[in-house]
This record gives structure tokens, sequence and C-alpha cells, in this order.
């Protein structure tokens, strides 16, 4: 998100005190305080801006959504967490990262 430069909300554009939107998702969340694309007006069609912020939401969205896919199909997560849980944050950021940055 940072890096797609989608968390850089001008803070004239932003209520008082609030801070810019962390979390991204589609149309079905518009207005819950997260970034999402822009839905088209039935009478005109999208300007070219909204076509390009809507470009930026979705190619972030489908890593996302890939990833999370990705982490659906392994056999390990049909079962219980067999170790302590307060280990679970550390163990599923090792596993993430070696699978994700793993280059064969």
């Amino acid at each position: 998100l940072r890096a797609s430069g989608l968390l850089d909300v001008p803070p004239q554009d932003l209520p008082d005190g609030q801070a810019p939107p962390t979390h991204i998702g589609d149309k079905g969340y518009i207005g819950l305080g997260m970034i999402t694309p822009v839905r088209k007006q039935p009478d005109r069609p999208l300007r070219k801006s909204d076509k390009i912020q809507n470009t930026s939401v979705n190619r972030i969205r489908y890593v996302v959504e890939r990833a999370i896919a990705n982490l659906k199909t392994w056999r390990v997560l049909h079962t219980g967490y067999r170790r302590p849980i307060q280990t679970f944050p550390q163990t599923i950021t090792a596993v993430l990262a070696l699978t994700f940055t793993y280059t064969p």
C-alpha cells in the first residue's frame, strides 16, 4: 500500500483528526473507511483519474487475494496449531516470508 501511493492522501481531504485509511477492500466495502475502487455513477462514465485509481486498488487487491488463496491450499492449516499460541504470530510470519521469497 505504501509503495502504491494510495496512502498519500492530502490532509485537507480528510475529516479533522482522521488518519488515512490503511485497509483495502472491494466495492462492497465503500463507505467503511477503506481504500476501495471508485463506483461508476449510473448517468456518466468513469473519469480517467478514477480508472487509474481503480487499476491501482485492484492490482493490490489481486496480490492479496492470490496470497490468501495460496494459504488456503496448505494442508497443514486444516489442522489445529500444535505449538504454544504465543508463538503463532512469529511462526506464521516466518512461514510466509520463506514461502513468498523462495526462488528455486
